[in-house]
Formats: C-alpha cells, structure tokens, sequence
C-alpha cells in the first residue's frame, strides 16, 4: 500500500486519528518518528547528485506498488525552457515519494532525478532538483510541526476546540510551505491544498454558529465553494452526488428489492459500469441469502440426528463445503454470529 505523503492529508488523517483515540491527552511525537521514512532525504539527495546518470534504470520496475499503473503528473517546460512547477509537477514528485517503505529513500529520489534529467533539459532538471530539495525540506518540518499535544477527550466534546486545532495546523503548514519553498512556488504546488482546506475551514465555521440560520450557512457554503477552483468543484459535486445516491441505494436495499428494481435504480443514479457492478454484487449477495436459507435448514436437519457436539459440528462443515467457498463461508459464519447476539 502506497504511504500518504500530502503533508495536508498527513494533517488531517492525523488530526482525525487523535481526536479520535482514547488517550485524553496525546502527542503525536511518536507517530511522527514511525511515519517519516523520508528523514534526512535532502541529505540522501545531495549525494545521489552527485552519481553518474544510469538512464537504464528507468527501463527497470520501479516499485510493487506502481505495477501496472500510470506515472502521475507531468514533468515539462514553458518557450523559455524553464521547469513548469505546478500541481502537476507536485503530483509526479508525489508519485514516487509515496512509494517509501516498498522502495527505499535512495531508490525513490534516484527515480526522480533519472526523470527530471532524462525528460527535461539540463536547465529545467537543474530547477526541478532544485525545487524537490527545498519540497523535502518543507516535509521534513512539516512532520515535526506536527508533534503537538491534542486533548482527545475535549475533542470529542468540544466542536470549536476540533476547529481552532485544524485552522492551526493547516496555517503552520501554509507558512512553513512558504518559508522553505517561497511564495510563488508554494501557491503553485500546493494551490488546491490550500483552496480546499480553505472551504473545507468555511463550511466548519458556519456550521458552528449558533446564530446563523440554515439558509444562511447554506448561504456561506455556497459562497466557500464557488471560491474553489472548477475542477475541485466538479470533484465536490461528484462526491456529494455519489453520496446521495448510495444513500437512496441504502434506504433502497432495507426494502428488500427485487433485482430489476435494484436494476432500475443502478442504471438511474449511477455510470453503466458502477451499475453494473451494484447490480452484480446484489445479485450474488441473493444468489449467497439463498444458500445460506437452505444450508440453514440442512443444519436444523444435522442437529436433529443427535450426533454429539463433535461430531455434529463436523457434519455441519462438510455440509458447508457443498455450498459455499472459503469466502462465502466466512460471510455465513458472519451471519451466523450476528444472529446469535441478537
């Protein structure tokens, strides 16, 4: 599984974490220690710039994680042969970063440098080295400006308290961003970073003002999310849709539908293949109630023979074999746990 090396997503899942852990109050010195794998990468980088290009490297895997996969982002340059730095550049570095821990440091900077070197021309893979240092940089600090204590407790309780820590955190990250990168190149990686932690710090706010109407906080919302830049918006919409969608499927699936009703409504709110896939999946999910119903009264059957425990509970499992796979049997015991804790 690749490691999540947004340092804002790193915020967040953190955040999210501690508010939600039992400690009541914590620190996130450890965690930080045990999920920087890249720690001193600036200084692993200067000395891989240091080593010969090998550009027979790039026709090798690169890592398990990345099998059968697409680079992610682009490397390229303006008319003027500089390095274009962007939210497509931050995402090819990203690429390969987030692949630490299936390939070392050394191997995954390595990869970048044969990139930018093999792709770029000397001036723009010079600018590119030059920023991916100061990016390392700016993780390094990132991660232990982290390290801070969270009262657990308090946030389970306390809204405003779950709202000043994240506009805390995210503003440390927006100045150390700045700080170890500059301004231009800072609004330039991290401008969709910074624009959704920005709503998303609009949409808490309004939800935590008492004096404020529905309307009004819709009002604001509407407002934050017009702000976003438009694909972050269609992101956003397709999310809120889906949401909706699997929600009416919910509410649809305890009505206990016939499939071509489950038909009709996948091909309604979801793509043909999304459709399809909810149609296949509740078909099967039928297709294993029904066994589980008749291997249910095989069971009643097997118990009514008096066989003793031992024996019993082997006729029930080779009885299981008949009808289910491993996995399917491992769904009926499921079932059969849940029935006997009601």
């Amino acid at each position: 599984m690749k490691l999540i090396f947004g340092i804002s997503a790193f915020f967040l899942v953190t955040v999210i974490y501690l508010f939600n852990t039992a400690p009541s109050i914590q620190t996130s010195n450890e965690l930080i220690q045990h999920s920087n794998p890249l720690k001193g990468a600036q200084t692993i980088l200067a000395n891989i710039n240091q080593q010969t290009l090998d550009f027979t490297e790039l026709d090798t895997p690169y890592s398990k994680d990345t099998l059968d996969t697409e680079i992610a982002g682009l490397i390229r340059t303006d008319e003027n042969g500089n390095l274009i730095v962007d939210t497509e550049f931050k995402a090819f570095m990203d690429y390969f970063l987030s692949s630490v821990g299936q390939v070392t440091p050394e191997q995954a900077l390595q990869r970048l440098r044969l990139h930018f070197y093999h792709g770029l021309t000397q001036q723009a893979a010079d600018q590119a080295m030059d920023v991916l240092k100061n990016y390392l940089a700016f993780k390094e600090a990132s991660f232990e400006a982290l390290a801070q204590p969270i009262d657990t407790q308090r946030s389970q309780i306390d809204a405003d308290y779950r709202y000043d820590t994240l506009a805390q955190g995210l503003q440390t990250l927006y100045d150390l961003r700045r700080t170890h990168l500059g301004g231009d190149v800072a609004q330039a990686l991290f401008v969709e970073d910074e624009a959704y932690a920005q709503y998303t710090l609009s949409n808490m706010k309004a939800d935590l003002d008492e004096n404020l109407s529905m309307q009004e906080r819709q009002q604001l919302k509407d407002i934050a999310r017009a702000q976003l830049p438009e694909n972050m918006r269609e992101i956003i919409d397709r999310q809120e849709q889906h949401a909706k969608a699997m929600q009416a499927y919910s509410n649809l699936l305890a009505n206990e539908p016939s499939t071509q009703e489950v038909r009709d409504f996948a091909f309604q709110h979801f793509d043909s293949e999304q459709a399809q896939a909810v149609v296949s999946q509740y078909q099967a999910q039928r297709q294993l109630k029904n066994k589980y119903q008749t291997f249910s009264q095989d069971i009643a059957r097997i118990s009514n023979q008096g066989l003793d425990p031992v024996s019993e509970q082997e006729a029930i499992r080779d009885m299981a074999k008949q009808y289910f796979t491993d996995e399917e049997y491992s769904m009926v015991q499921a079932w059969q746990l849940a029935q006997q804790t009601q």
